[in-house]
């Protein structure tokens, strides 16, 4: 798949699930909130893909 394609796939999907957390945990938060969590849950999808495959190359 092309890397661009993931890229969107994972925005939407942690847009979505970011919402959905703020919605069941704090009810009160508005959407905001959930947009936030959601690129935080991306930006820490790819933080630990990286670190992953750092660790892959340096042993190796």
């Amino acid at each position: 798949m092309n890397t661009l394609l993931i890229f969107v796939i994972r925005l939407i999907l942690g847009l979505v699930f970011g919402i959905l957390l703020i919605r069941v945990f704090r009810p009160e938060w508005g959407l905001f909130h959930g947009v936030i969590t959601g690129l935080v849950l991306v930006a820490l999808a790819y933080a630990m893909r990286y670190f992953k495959t750092s660790k892959a190359g340096k042993k190796g």
